[in-house]
């Protein structure tokens, strides 16, 4: 198995792990002084984090995970969900399968993105 195939491998069981997980236990995420975090802020710090130490540190498994917990949100997100049943409507899921399609049409230039930050 590629590199390739394992980054895609490795955010979609992600993705396929936070769902399960948030559909069982579906518990408000913390509030920080009126402002509700969500698993997909978590998700989009920690790969920006990531890009920011590349220089120094890569690891594509943390950038999967990274990628997969932002992903999974990525449908409630972009229609402006409000609640349980709009992170699990037919249109998230929709927009969540999109998204999937595409890293998987893209998981070559992701990973090589990634692996080619800071080289000289």
């Amino acid at each position: 198995m590629t590199l390739y195939d394992q980054y895609f491998l490795f955010t979609t069981l992600m993705i396929f792990c936070t769902r399960i997980w948030v559909y069982l236990f579906p518990k408000p995420s913390p509030t920080i002084k009126n402002f509700r975090t969500h698993h997909w802020m978590y998700g989009l710090l920690f790969t920006l984090i990531l890009f920011g130490i590349a220089g120094i540190y890569k690891n594509i498994y943390l950038l999967a995970i990274s990628m997969g917990l932002f992903l999974d949100e990525i449908g409630f997100v972009l229609i402006r969900g409000k609640n349980h049943e709009d992170n699990y409507s037919p249109k998230s899921f929709l927009i969540l399968l999109f998204f999937i399609i595409l890293l998987f049409l893209f998981k070559e230039e992701i990973v090589n993105f990634y692996l080619g930050l800071f080289i000289q």
